[in-house]
């Protein structure tokens, strides 16, 4: 629907601009002798206007009409058709035609009243036949001087309703303020002039600052923010505008609708500027050859008509009152704060009125409004009014770098700056995550959850050097992500394996206790006050043995932000360890630099924990599907009834006030661009995170494979030697069980492949094993066989029909107590001499016994 009305709009502008085109043709190759003309004789053959006889009659019509105000005419249709190009859309037009006329009829008239003689042709006058008709009748009634008055009312007064005050501005513009320019000059001259005359340098000085005084007392009072708004006061303008507001109540009734309006348009920032306060704010560090990347690789802001905004807000306040007047609530629009997105109406209530009688008509209000939806904050956090937020007829979007121009100083004080968008009252959002110092980010599918990552990765590679801050990104959807494995921040490639993310946050986990050990070697409490310390105060507090220690002591340490695209998939591959993972970071890691940002579109209790959820407490909310996703998220209603499309709320850590706004756009194009600026060579990974090994979820892989499997691999590592019947003896299970658990071992590299008759080799020791299964044997335990002994091997399931459990064959020696409760060396000592009288009883048997495994073997393969 839109693309059709803008086509419309475009076929309009195009045929109004032909028309343009062909009357100024016409006008100004206008010869009053072209036929059918008779003034001159024989009659001319040949035509001089270049529109041709169609020409001819339109230029005479226009002139014998009205004289020199056809220019007037064709200059209007210049601006119309100027205005339909660049999208301006015009309000109310029978109110601008009629001012239009008005200012037609009083140029015509006033031309032929000051210039009788100027004359475009054989004409009545110069005004045509308006302009004589208006020169008779106030000469007539007001003479001379009074029809002068008359028709300069007239005209100003048609453009004002044709232009509002736009000539106005710009007669200000053209005539009044290089007026006063030059006189200022003429008297600075003349004072500089008679100073150096008599000596009055000081009194130039004063009559100078006077001046400045005077010029500051005169600038008129803004209402709607201008380029520079981002510079003002708030409480100044709070205060401003309360004793405005007062101002027009004792002025009457009538002035009580211009409500102050507060529109925040793009602030132009000095782009060098901004380059130089994002430099100061970087340290210098190693990667001294990295460049941060061009603002010019990000797209500016759209144009957007504030204007028309601005009227249809003020509309909507008028609804907003009427529709709680008609359900008895009798209240005020005191204050109205507009957003790119939302409006915000800061409504009075009366004395007495309950906040529920407002907030229970949501819906109502969405309906008189005609929006989608409403949201009602009561109250507005340090006010005495309640805010009702509506949703803006059109949307404006918000660009990184409008918001990054916007930001100014502040970013200089942040350790790792994220750009998120716009508040309600359309100041930028940005925020420090070295302080919150984690983010939790929900929505349902399609609402900005991997929109707003990409900001937040892009904003720190905008202004933060691969030294500074380090990354660690997680994507189980292998696209979303994908863009940045080039990027020099990465510490690690891209990860899509599930798996390996929950090993990365282990080794994050171990990472944290690593440098906090560090930190308390230094005697300081932060990353940051650690990297500020230098080599030399870093070596006094140290106190290296040699230089090879203090060789492996890091000088400085980056941060790390580790940012998981989707928390459930996460969560699915394994639950408990993830959890006690992000809770330890979490609770733990602010002080050393590491930190999440965590997404997830499935915002249930299974995935955002109760303890997970309570050490995160910052988070954004955007649009969710139900009240309660919204209570997991926030703690509170309000998600549900957001906008989409990167509209959400904010839960700023430490307060339980909610902040709205929207979040900034980033096209693929954009970033792109940014990761081919920043990825001038090869990414530096961590050889340590790259080598990781799958410690946890192997092992729980290994447990899901059958209870028994990790027993039946200590049987074969320590025996050294792959065999069924070995399994069957040894764990007093079947053959069918224990061919599956040989199968599970050659799948996992533990066994080698079939071997005839002979049995299996073991392709591991038994220090691979423990390490592999995540219990790395100490000196302490060398030999613990507790997990190989019968006993102990059944125990972890429990004997069937709890019988008791007798050993595999007679024991030389008379067994003492429990295996489980005696000294290690009493056990080892029993369990070596039970499986060497085990080996002799059967060594006959084990040879027919592997011929029949190793044919029924090849029958199951």
């Amino acid at each position: 629907m839109l693309e059709q009305r803008n086509l419309k709009l475009d076929l309009l502008a195009l045929g109004l601009l032909a028309l343009t085109v062909f009357l100024a043709a016409s006008l100004l190759t206008y010869d009053p002798a072209d036929p059918p003309s008779n003034l001159v004789h024989p009659r001319r053959s040949e035509i001089a206007n270049v529109c041709g006889p169609s020409g001819v009659v339109v230029s005479s019509v226009l002139f014998w009409a009205l004289g020199l105000g056809a220019y007037y005419v064709l200059l209007s249709l210049a601006v119309l058709d100027a205005l339909l190009l660049l999208r301006r859309p015009v309000d109310q037009p029978v109110l601008r035609a009629f001012g239009w006329l008005l200012s037609l009829a009083g140029i015509c008239t006033l031309v032929a009243m000051a210039a009788p003689g100027l004359s475009p042709g054989p004409v009545i006058g110069p005004g045509g036949l308006v302009g004589a008709a208006g020169r008779g009748l106030l000469e007539m009634h007001f003479a001379a001087v009074g029809g002068y008055i008359l028709v300069s009312s007239i005209i100003l007064g048609g453009l004002l309703l044709s232009t509002d005050y736009f000539v106005i501005r710009l007669f200000t513009w053209l005539v009044v303020v290089p007026a006063t320019e030059l006189a200022r000059g003429l008297v600075r001259v003349a004072m500089a002039y008679a100073a150096k005359l008599w000596g009055g340098a000081a009194e130039q000085e004063d009559w100078t600052e006077g001046e400045e005084a005077d010029e500051a007392d005169r600038e008129p009072e803004v209402r709607i923010a201008g380029p520079g708004a981002a510079d003002v006061d708030p409480a100044a303008a709070e205060e401003e505008e309360e004793g405005d507001d007062q101002d027009d109540e004792g002025a009457g009734g009538s002035k009580r609708s211009l409500l102050p309006l507060r529109i925040r348009k793009p602030r132009k920032t000095t782009r060098q500027e901004l380059f130089e306060e994002i430099e100061a704010a970087a340290v210098e560090g190693d990667a001294a050859d990295y460049d941060l990347p061009n603002m010019d690789l990000l797209l500016e802001a759209e144009p957007f008509c504030f204007e028309r905004h601005e009227k249809d807000v003020r509309q909507k306040a008028r609804v907003l009152e009427k529709t709680l007047a008609d359900f008895g609530i009798h209240v005020r629009v005191v204050e109205i704060q507009t957003g790119p997105v939302i409006a915000q109406f800061e409504v009075a209530l009366e004395a007495g009125l309950r906040l529920s009688r407002i907030t229970s008509l949501a819906d109502d209000l969405a309906i008189a409004l005609k929006v989608p939806s409403v949201r009602i904050v009561a109250p507005i956090p340090g006010k005495n009014t309640v805010g009702i937020e509506v949703p803006n007829s059109q949307r404006q979007l918000v660009r990184l770098r409008e918001v990054m121009e916007d930001a100014g100083p502040q970013v200089q004080a942040m350790r790792i700056p994220l750009f998120l968008g716009k508040d309600v009252a359309g100041n930028p959002l940005v925020v420090d995550l070295a302080s919150m110092p984690h983010l939790l980010i929900a929505g349902r599918t399609g609402t900005g959850k991997s929109v707003a990552l990409n900001s937040m990765i892009v904003s720190i590679l905008m202004t933060r050097r691969p030294d500074e801050v380090r990354m660690l990104l997680v994507d189980p959807k292998m696209v979303e992500l994908s863009p940045y494995k080039k990027i020099p921040h990465l510490m690690h490639p891209v990860v899509t394996d599930m798996r390996k993310a929950e090993a990365i946050l282990a080794w994050a986990v171990e990472k944290m206790e690593e440098r906090y050990q560090l930190l308390a070697r230094a005697g300081v409490r932060h990353l940051t006050v650690y990297n500020q310390l230098g080599e030399e105060e870093l070596r006094e507090r140290m106190d290296p043995i040699d230089d090879q220690q203090w060789s492996q002591i890091p000088k400085r340490m980056p941060f790390i932000v580790i940012v998981a695209d989707e928390m459930a998939d996460l969560m699915m591959t394994a639950a408990k360890e993830v959890e006690a993972h992000i809770i330890r970071l979490a609770q733990k890691s602010r002080a050393v630099g590491i930190h999440l940002v965590l997404a997830t579109q499935k915002p249930t209790v299974d995935v955002i924990t109760g303890l997970i959820k309570s050490n995160l407490p910052a988070r954004i909310c955007f649009e969710v599907a139900s009240r309660t996703d919204s209570r997991v998220v926030l703690d509170e209603m309000g998600g549900e009834k957001l906008l989409g499309n990167g509209d959400m709320l904010f839960l700023r850590p430490g307060t339980s006030s909610l902040i709205r706004g929207q979040g900034t756009y980033l096209s693929d194009d954009e970033i792109l661009r940014v990761i081919s600026a920043v990825a001038t060579s090869e990414p530096q990974f961590v050889k340590e995170l790259v080598q990781l090994k799958l410690d946890g979820p192997e092992q729980m892989q290994l447990r899901n494979r059958d209870e028994l499997y990790e027993a039946a691999v200590d049987v074969l590592v320590r025996e050294g030697r792959g065999s069924v019947s070995l399994l069957q003896r040894a764990l007093g299970i079947g053959y069918g069980r224990a061919a599956r658990l040989i199968d599970y071992m050659a799948e996992d590299g533990i066994v080698g492949p079939y071997n005839g008759s002979q049995a299996r080799e073991v392709l591991i020791s038994v220090e691979q094993w423990d390490e592999m299964r995540g219990q790395p044997a100490g000196p302490t335990q060398p030999a613990r066989r507790s997990t190989i002994h019968v006993p102990n091997a059944i125990a972890a399931t429990g004997p069937p029909n709890n019988a008791q459990i007798e050993p595999l064959c007679p024991s030389p020696a008379p067994q003492t107590g429990s295996l489980d409760t005696a000294p290690w060396e009493e056990e080892d000592r029993v369990a070596e001499q039970e499986y060497e009288t085990c080996d002799e009883q059967y060594e006959d048997e084990d040879e027919d016994e592997y011929e029949e495994d190793a044919w029924e073997e090849e029958e199951e393969e």
